[in-house]
C-alpha cells in the first residue's frame, strides 16, 4: 500500500508510505518517490525513482535534474547521507542506495521553485479546487479576479521504507523541510485500520486551515482511494490506513 498527502501549492510539499510524501499545483501535477524492492532486506541495493501523476496516477518516471534538486538525503538511526553526489544527470532511477542496517530509512528530496502564470479564470477554478479561499478572497479584494496570476512553488518530498522489523522512530524525525509533514507515530508499526495523524509544519510551526488531501493504493495502476482534511489549530490531521 502507498499513501501520499498532498498540500495546495502555495505550501507545496509531499508525503507517500509505502507507504511515501508530495505536492504541487493540479495543472503541474503531482511529484512523488518510490522505491524498488517495496520489502529490501539489510545489505540489499534500493532504486529511488520519482515519478509524475496526478491524484497518485503516475504517468511518467522523472529523470535525474541535478540543476533542480535542491538536496536529496538519506536518513537513518545512525547517519545522514548527502545523496547528491552519487547521482548522475538524466539518471532514471534517481539513485540506487545500499541499505547496510536493518530499521527505518526515510529518503528526502527537495526540488528549487518552480514558477508558472496562468489565466484569471482557470485560477480562480485551482484556487477553489484546492480549498483556498482566503487568496481567492484576496484577489477579488485587490481588484485582480480577472488578472492573470502568476506563482511560485516548491517540492518537498519523502518516502519511507523500512527493512526488517525493528521500529526505531526514523520515520518521525522532523528534517527541518520549509514546509513539512511529520507523522505522530512510526510508520513502520501502521497496519490496516489503524488511524494515523500528521502534523503539518511551516517553517517549523504547526500550520492551521490547510487542505491535505490523502491518496492509497496497493500498487501502481491500483484503484486509488482518496482522502481530504484540513489541519486543524496544531496543523494536525489523522487519516485511516485501509
Amino acid at each position: 500500500m502507498r499513501m501520499k498527502i498532498r498540500i495546495p501549492p502555495v505550501l507545496a510539499t509531499s508525503f507517500a508510505v509505502l507507504l511515501a510524501l508530495s505536492a504541487a499545483p493540479t495543472w503541474a501535477h503531482d511529484y512523488w518517490l518510490e522505491f524498488q524492492p517495496l520489502a529490501p532486506g539489510a545489505g540489499e541495493s534500493l532504486a529511488l525513482s520519482l515519478w509524475v501523476g496526478e491524484d497518485f496516477v503516475a504517468e511518467a518516471e522523472k529523470a535525474m535534474q541535478q540543476a533542480r534538486t535542491v538536496a536529496m538525503r538519506h536518513i537513518s538511526s545512525t547517519a545522514d547521507e548527502d545523496l547528491l553526489p552519487g547521482t548522475r544527470e538524466g539518471s532514471t532511477p534517481l539513485v540506487q542506495v545500499r541499505l547496510e542496517q536493518p530499521g527505518g530509512h526515510l529518503f528526502a528530496l527537495e526540488r528549487d521553485s518552480s514558477h508558472i502564470e496562468l489565466r484569471a479564470l482557470k485560477f480562480n477554478r485551482y484556487l477553489k479546487h484546492e480549498g483556498l479561499t482566503a487568496v481567492f478572497a484576496e484577489r477579488v479584494r485587490a481588484g485582480e479576479r480577472l488578472r492573470r496570476a502568476r506563482e511560485r512553488y516548491n517540492r518537498y518530498l519523502k518516502a519511507f521504507v523500512q527493512v526488517g522489523d525493528a521500529a526505531d522512530g526514523v520515520s518521525t524525525r522532523t528534517l527541518g523541510h520549509k514546509i513539512e509533514l511529520v507523522p505522530e507515530r512510526d510508520l513502520a508499526a501502521l497496519r490496516p485500520g489503524d488511524k494515523l495523524g500528521v502534523q503539518l509544519r511551516f517553517e517549523g510551526k504547526p500550520l492551521p486551515g490547510a487542505k491535505i488531501e490523502v491518496f492509497q493504493r496497493r500498487a501502481r495502476g491500483a484503484a486509488v482511494v482518496a482522502q481530504a482534511a484540513v489541519s486543524d489549530a496544531n496543523g494536525r490531521v489523522e487519516v485511516t490506513i485501509d
